[in-house]
């Protein structure tokens, strides 16, 4: 099975293509959010190229549909359903939480991917590790405070991920002591493949998107959103 990955959920442009358990090609690119439009199909394009391939050859399109920029999700699904409708190719939404947690998913504990929503807030989610990858609590938009009243339920290792967990590792150290443990990175760059990955085993599963339904997974409403709410809603 072969399957395109695309990721536009941060600055970070990232493309692959797999197939099977194989990574065939990967790009990660420093798009700067609205540059994506202008990079992203000319790199797929590029990208078949190089590996000898063309689009309608693959089985499956997956794209992170969120949370995250509420720009770059915008172009990244607006692309992947262009390729879909014209091709007839299945498209899968992956949620960008869950992918930042399925390379550790062998990792024994408590696995709880962090991005920076701003406003004092982050977006989380937590999962089981070991053999598999269980989801424990589901997506959230929420404060530091509320994340650590989450895991404090929890007595295992918990594992931090993500650049929106740097700046409130002292307060998780204070509070959790030697449970916790970070996984840095400076970006919130994820991996295409492993979108792609997460996005053939929904497929196997018959897991697929409807093209004309699928939307972005934001959590919270966007700036625009509540600018609108605060100025016609009074």
């Amino acid at each position: 099975m072969k399957i395109l990955g695309i990721d536009t959920s941060s600055k970070y442009c990232n493309l692959a293509v797999i197939e099977n358990n194989d990574v065939l090609i990967e790009y990660t690119m420093n798009g700067q959010l609205k540059k994506h439009s202008s990079i992203l199909i000319p790199t797929v394009q590029e990208m078949f190229n190089h590996i000898d391939m063309k689009i309608k050859d693959m089985d499956g399109v997956a794209i992170t549909i969120g949370p995250g920029s509420f720009t770059g999700l915008r172009i990244g699904l607006g692309a992947a359903k262009g390729l879909c409708y014209a091709t007839g190719i299945p498209l899968v939404g992956v949620y960008t939480l869950d992918v930042m947690a399925y390379p550790f998913q062998n990792v024994p504990g408590m696995i709880c991917p962090v991005l920076d929503a701003r406003k004092s807030e982050v977006y989380f989610a937590l999962y089981r590790g070991g053999n598999d990858l269980k989801k424990i609590i589901g997506y959230q938009c929420n404060s530091i405070k509320e994340l650590l009243n989450t895991v404090l339920d929890f007595k295992e290792n918990i594992y931090f991920i993500g650049g929106g967990i740097l700046k409130y590792e002292k307060i998780l150290i204070d509070s959790l002591d030697k449970r916790a443990f970070f996984i840095k990175s400076k970006s919130t760059n994820l991996k295409a493949s492993d979108v792609a990955f997460l996005g053939m085993d929904k497929l196997k599963k018959g897991q697929t998107s409807n093209i004309s339904n699928i939307s972005h997974f934001y959590i919270r409403k966007s700036e625009a959103e509540m600018a609108w709410e605060r100025k016609f809603q009074k």
